[in-house]
């Protein structure tokens, strides 16, 4: 065979193999780059693409691969550097993931990709400063990428200084930019008591703490009422999807439409009313709701902060985490509902068992908030409260991919403070049931701030176990406070960071108190609006049903 036939076979499967890459269509332009590679093993563009397509395939460690090949030959390439530094953020090696950000950025400090990654990487390792450092600057050379703002104004939340004005003043910079020209018409039927067709929209139809606050209102609907479809951006599905899938009339896998795509086929599917379930979170599809697909808009359960976008009619919310004297900053009209997050679990869950501290001589306090929560500043109140009780013990719970420099910052911090290190526990990863009947060895939760718990909150006081909260500012920092008021239990809220620390203590050294208190606060938790998913759907519906009345009735206005 010629060398010129090779070298021809080789251009058309990598110009093959980058039109797939090109559509979305990573695993048939794997294929193409492998041929490539068997001809021409050190065709460094290939390897490059290969890892790029195994990357966006959530095949990080084979990414890794590819790129350090790559590397290993051309050292000084940044964009392979800044691409390997994002797999191994994605596999939590945040260590290393930073050291090559750092040298992309040492030597391009102007690129935005690696500035926009790095940004994200430091939410994830609880330094929301350098994070918003970072994000803000990739905005500035970057004015108009509306997923840069959407991450900046996600960062913001974990930010000490910002207040409720400064976040909604954020929003309103960031939603012109998804602004379309014209609302389209819509011909849904203006009949108020009709059965309503409702279009759920999120990434996380998947084991994830925010899907069991809106699981239980797909589940259990009311057919009768209201037909559910759900569209699916979730790359990663596993045997909670089916489960979902199940309850709905309708499931479309969208994961590679675009924006227009999508909202097309919401228009087609004649959806009235459209829930956006991600907020500013990751994997948000907010670019379709600003095109105004259905005739109303909601933003629920993913983040109680809004989106600042007018087209989105409602916010569900409740009036703890967003109280009345703020509502007019928001973009959305604010629905309340019992709380603004649900309570649903897909299968039974252990019991809580007895107060440990009583067989144990020492009280041991718990946060299985994602670590990134946890910053310096609350580690000096937890401090605080540990030396306050003596013998007492810490225990913290993260994802698998917890980073692991961030638990030397935090045992590094605490040490600063006087506490030792066997004092306090890092648990590893466990399956869900396990993950829950480690609530058993914890007799207090303390919530972090300015972002506070919201699915991690209503875990603990499943199990028994209540939680001290100090709501600040920031419709973030509410959360708990909110679920602890629905329940009944404010006198575990605090008024202040003052207060936290006197309160946590006092509570920790009530032990028949929290004896009482953990024997009877799942049956109390079940009987409210909030931890009866059957009953928290009905009052979801409760809320569709009346702004469903409130378009018919606007409709009718305009005739």
């Amino acid at each position: 065979m010629s060398f010129r036939s090779s070298e021809d076979r080789t251009a058309k499967h990598f110009s093959r193999g980058t039109m797939l890459a090109s559509k979305g269509q990573y695993r048939e332009a794997l294929k193409y780059f492998d041929k490539v590679l068997s001809i021409a093993p050190r065709h460094l563009d290939a390897i490059n693409n290969r890892g790029n397509c195994l990357a966006l395939l959530s095949r990080y460690e084979q990414a890794i691969a590819s790129f350090d090949q790559l590397l290993a030959v051309r050292p000084d390439d940044i964009r392979a550097r800044s691409n390997r530094a994002s797999a191994l953020k994605s596999v939590g090696r945040l260590e290393e993931a930073m050291v090559d950000y750092d040298i992309v950025l040492g030597a391009a400090p102007h690129y935005i990709d690696a500035l926009f990654n790095r940004g994200n990487a430091y939410i994830d390792i609880g330094r929301p400063k350098e994070a918003i450092r970072d994000l803000r600057r990739a905005l500035e050379l970057s004015p108009n990428n509306t997923d840069i703002h959407s991450s900046l104004i996600f960062a913001l939340n974990f930010d000490t200084d910002a207040t409720t004005e400064s976040l909604q003043a954020e929003r309103t910079k960031w939603a012109p930019h998804l602004r379309l020209s014209g609302i389209p018409k819509h011909s849904n039927e203006p009949s108020p008591d009709r059965k309503l067709r409702v279009g759920y929209v999120s990434s996380h139809f998947r084991h994830q703490a925010a899907t069991y606050a809106f699981g239980g209102v797909i589940v259990h609907h009311d057919p009768e009422q209201f037909e559910i479809v759900c569209y699916s951006d979730t790359a990663e599905e596993d045997d909670l999807t089916p489960h979902l899938r199940n309850s709905a009339q309708k499931w479309h896998r969208t994961i590679h439409f675009s924006d227009d795509q999508l909202a097309e086929l919401v228009r087609t599917d004649r959806i009235d009313i459209l829930v956006d379930l991600v907020g500013h979170m990751k994997g948000n599809r907010l670019r379709v709701f600003a095109r105004k697909p259905a005739p109303v808009q909601v933003t629920a359960w993913g983040e109680p902060t809004g989106t600042g976008l007018r087209a989105i009619d409602y916010l569900f919310a409740d009036p703890v985490v967003i109280p009345k004297s703020e509502r007019a900053l928001l973009a959305e009209q604010v629905a309340d509902l019992p709380n603004f997050i649900g309570y649903w679990s897909p299968d039974p869950l252990p019991d809580p068992g007895p107060v440990p501290a009583i067989e144990r001589g020492y009280v041991t306090f718990g946060s299985f908030n994602r670590l990134a929560k946890i910053t310096d500043p609350v580690l000096r109140r937890w401090s605080a409260i540990l030396r306050a009780v003596p013998n007492s013990r810490l225990v913290l719970k993260d994802r698998p991919l917890a980073p692991k420099h961030q638990w030397s910052v935090i045992t590094k911090v605490l040490a600063e403070e006087g506490i030792a290190a066997d004092r306090v526990a890092l648990l590893d990863h466990v399956g869900r049931t396990a993950h829950f009947a480690a609530y058993r060895d914890i007799d207090l939760a303390l919530d972090p701030f300015p972002h506070g718990g919201g699915m991690t909150t209503l875990d603990a006081l499943w199990m028994g176990v209540p939680v001290v909260t100090a709501p600040g500012r920031i419709i973030s920092s509410r959360i708990a406070a909110a679920t602890l008021t629905a329940a009944g239990l404010t006198d575990f809220i605090a008024a202040d960071h003052k207060h936290y620390i006197e309160l946590a203590t006092n509570k920790a050294n009530d032990l028949s108190s929290l004896a009482h208190l953990r024997s009877t606060l799942r049956l109390r938790l079940a009987s409210t609006n909030l931890g009866d998913p059957v009953r928290y759907a009905r009052a979801v519906e409760h809320q569709y049903r009346s702004i469903w009345h409130k378009w018919c009735d606007s409709q009718i206005r305009k005739t």
